[in-house]
């Protein structure tokens, strides 16, 4: 089944762009199918919501920024501290990396938003698509009920 992330509808017969599975979609599949859970549903996110959704995105993007510099100057701090203080304890220099490591997963728990295939082929720098290959595949997702949006 074909599924909006944003309105969580079926998105049968209505323009889609496919959202990029990366390894926080896969982990959260994998755990899912790990207890029997999975639907396997294919992610999009439909025409409507391409707005809200890249607003939600650049949020998360932000937060990741803002909480990957907060971990790192706390990170910086009890190392620092640690060292100032004229002794080296392995256990204390471990638990300030994996205490960073908490501050920056917080930001993914609670703010995460994946990413638009749209995007990810702009940023990876791939061939361009020819098109004779971008109408085959325009006809293959039509035949499956898909249209993607062109820029």
């Amino acid at each position: 089944m074909k599924v909006c992330i944003v309105c969580q509808k079926d998105i049968a017969g209505k323009d889609a762009v496919p959202i990029k599975e990366d390894f926080i979609i896969r982990g959260i599949r994998s755990f899912k199918q790990f207890f029997h859970i999975a639907a396997n549903n294919e992610l999009y996110v439909c025409a409507d919501d391409v707005p809200v959704h890249e607003k939600r995105r650049g949020e998360f993007e932000r937060s990741m920024i803002f909480f990957g510099v907060l971990s790192s100057l706390v990170v910086i701090i009890l190392i620092g501290t640690l060292l100032l203080s004229g002794r080296f304890d392995i256990f204390a220099f471990i638990s300030a990396i994996v205490i960073g490591v908490f501050i920056l997963l917080l930001s993914v728990v609670f703010k995460y938003s994946p990413a638009l295939k749209k995007d990810i082929d702009l940023v990876q720098g791939r061939k361009p698509v020819l098109p004779k290959e971008l109408e085959a595949a325009e006809e293959k997702s039509e035949k499956a009920g898909v249209r993607y949006i062109r820029k």
